[in-house]
Formats: C-alpha cells, structure tokens, sequence
C-alpha cells in the first residue's frame, strides 16, 4: 500500500545503527501529500533474510530527535517476535476487525479509530480520507500482536498488521 506523494525529495540517506549495534539505514524524505509538505524517516534493517522497516512521518519539518527515537527503539528479543496468545474479548476484537476491513466499508472500518487517534501524524479524519482512496485493493488482513500487557484500563501491545500479504509494524 503506497501514498501518492508529489515533489519528493531526500532529505538525508545515510547509515547507522540500532541501539543494539545492528547495521541499519536510515533515509529521511520530504514530500507533498493531499497539498500537505510532510517529512518521512524510515530506518531499515535486516533479520536474517528479511528486511524490516519502521518509520514515522511529521507535518511539522524536519524530524527531530524526539520523533527519531521511536524507529530507533527497535529490537530484535527471542521469543518476543512471535504472536502471543491474547485474552478472548481481545481476539474477538481483532476477528471482527479483520472481517470488516476485508468487507471494504470504510464507515466500520473507522469505528475502530479513537476520534483522538494519531497514526504517523494523520488525525482520524485524514485516515478516513486515506481509506477511502486505497481500501479497494485488499483482500486479507491478518493482525499479529507480539507483545501485549495491560495497565489497569490501558493496553499496551506490539505487533504487526498484515493487508494482502505485506506486513506494516503497529
């Protein structure tokens, strides 16, 4: 899944490393997205043959360090990367999720995002906006969460969320 984005340019391309010493790289883009000028970084690194990648975007300039430590916060733990099994209401939750993407009816689809949500900089409405232009295409959804604790009311998890295949860090 791809954003349309228009006058791209690459801010910085560059090696690193994550805090753990694993070789990593590190690009930053600015780029114009529905009229907006928006700054991406992305940090890619390789776990035996596959490449993972994290990235955040901001409307605000360039990203600063407060933004740049969350790509770094990566890590690779054993036993920590695989799906954990979660608690039932939990799972129905994901199910039905699953079930009303793959549907394509963006109106439920939104009825899972907080009207406070903030997903890579996109309030609610933007994400709204983005469903609408690329749901069409996707025919599978597979959500895998690897870590999930809970804190009174609050959950706190770690995972991925899968369309048609491709797999996207939550």
């Amino acid at each position: 899944m791809s954003v349309m984005a228009k006058d791209v340019t690459v801010v910085s391309d560059k090696p690193s490393r994550l805090r753990d010493g694993t070789p990593a790289r590190e690009v930053e883009f600015q780029m114009v997205i529905n009229g907006v000028t928006v700054n991406s970084l992305i940090l890619a690194t390789k776990k035996g043959d596959l490449v993972v990648h994290t990235s955040v975007t901001s409307k605000n300039g360039k990203i600063g360090r407060d933004l740049k430590a969350i790509p770094y916060s990566i890590e690779f733990q054993p036993g920590k990367d695989e799906p954990v099994k979660l608690p039932p209401g939990v799972q129905e939750f994901l199910d039905k999720y699953r079930s009303d993407f793959v549907s394509r009816d963006v109106a439920k689809v939104m009825t899972y995002y907080s009207d406070r949500c903030l997903n890579s900089g996109m309030k609610k409405g933007e994400m709204e906006r983005f469903w609408k232009q690329y749901i069409g295409p996707i025919t599978s959804v597979e959500v895998g969460i690897t870590d999930f604790e809970t804190a009174g009311d609050k959950a706190y998890l770690a995972g991925f969320v899968s369309f048609n295949g491709a797999k996207w860090e939550l």
